[in-house]
């Protein structure tokens, strides 16, 4: 079955983040920011919470085998990783788990390592709850971003925590086996827990594997509480379901206090319904929104290659979102994101909200449409070449 990936389904007037809160200066906006789809979900997902609706009670509920066996299922066949159902503790989002992470294995003031830019709520986790971001610059290798590790250890010494996000966003990179080892070799040498973000460990381009950090083995494993979620894989972000996976039974029971403290302890019967289905239904649909996110990526970069030349644009190995440097135009973040909404309406992620190395720098979303991305790229150039 071919999935229809060209349609497109408007979300204005929804109180959608994307069209809607950034859209108020004008209706005539292409948003490509927030790393949530333009597409539908998939039909096997949107089949099942119609008859979850129609069944009319939608009362407290709780995450039990069959959800399990889904996760399970999911993480073995797609991931290679064979869990045990009392590993889970199911959340309301990755974030509410980073930042519950935070808070649970850390003291005030204490350090915690990230691998920067990134994806900006953790350094949100770790300001809102007192403790102190150290960043170790991902450096920029003959067109490739790769680890420091150098600095890496040096910042280790100083940290009790590593966010690691793989795969990482906004560069899109997927960190090879190797590269997780070392970092995890240096984590452990240095006593520094590992909290894995792999909310995007679905979306990986050809040629790329993703490795789930806990695979790598029982001593990376027992020192790591691995985040993921089926919100980036099925366009499912509004129905807030999570996981965090941990083997150790020590920092499990450490961390499902902390949540239960926090007051997280419901759950949405349509977003346990919603990951049942994509994790047991859907393997085709992601094989093929891969695809289509890939044909994408290529248009994307062409189009830059084509019209801008000067404009490098980062090889995209997983996510569906492009990092590219605009630092040619001459214009700094700030001025930056103001003229393409102002000129273009149109809005991407601004690179300086992913630390100041971000500066220039812009990510666009690639979950949409082909036509949609036409429209955005097509803004884009009338605007640069009026400026």
């Amino acid at each position: 079955m071919r999935y229809d990936f060209e349609t497109f389904h408007s979300r204005h007037n929804v109180e959608a983040v994307k069209w809607d809160s950034m859209g108020k200066q004008s209706d005539d906006i292409v948003p490509l920011s927030v790393a949530d789809m333009e597409l539908l979900s998939p039909p096997e997902i949107i089949e099942e919470l119609k008859s979850t609706a129609e069944f009319g009670m939608w009362g407290y509920t709780w995450w039990g085998q069959r959800y399990a066996d889904a996760v399970k299922h999911w993480l073995s066949t797609r991931h290679g990783w064979d869990i045990q159902k009392d590993w889970i503790i199911q959340t309301n989002g990755v974030v509410q788990t980073l930042y519950a992470s935070v808070r649970a294995f850390t003291q005030p003031g204490d350090n915690v390592l990230l691998l920067t830019p990134v994806y900006y709520p953790f350094y949100r986790a770790v300001n809102l709850n007192g403790r102190k971001v150290v960043e170790s610059p991902i450096r920029l290798v003959e067109g490739r971003y790769e680890v420091d590790f150098d600095d890496f250890e040096e910042k280790a010494k100083q940290c009790k925590m590593f966010l690691l996000c793989s795969p990482h966003n906004p560069m899109g990179r997927v960190w090879s086996e190797e590269e997780l080892r070392r970092m995890g070799d240096i984590c452990l040498k240095h006593n520094v827990l590992v909290v894995s973000d792999e909310i995007h460990f679905d979306i990986i381009m050809p040629g790329h594997k993703h490795v789930s950090y806990p695979t790598l083995g029982e001593k990376y494993a027992n020192n790591c509480v691995m985040c993921c979620a089926a919100s980036k894989t099925f366009s499912l972000a509004g129905l807030c379901v999570a996981n965090a996976i941990i083997p150790n039974p020590e920092l499990r029971d450490k961390l499902n206090n902390e949540v239960n403290i926090s007051g997280c302890y419901t759950y949405s019967i349509f977003g346990l319904r919603a990951l049942e289905a994509g994790y047991m239904k859907c393997a085709e649909w992601v094989d093929q929104l891969n695809e289509h996110i890939w044909g994408n990526y290529l248009y994307f970069k062409e189009f830059m290659a084509r019209h801008f030349p000067e404009v490098w644009v980062a090889k995209l190995e997983g996510t569906y979102l492009c990092w590219f440097d605009c630092r040619c135009f001459g214009m700094d973040g700030e001025t930056l994101a103001k003229f393409l909404q102002e000129k273009a309406q149109l809005f991407l992620d601004d690179g300086y909200i992913f630390g100041t190395a971000g500066d220039g720098f812009e990510r666009i979303n690639l979950a949409c449409t082909r036509k949609v991305l036409e429209e955005a790229l097509l803004r884009f150039k009338a605007a640069m070449d009026q400026r």
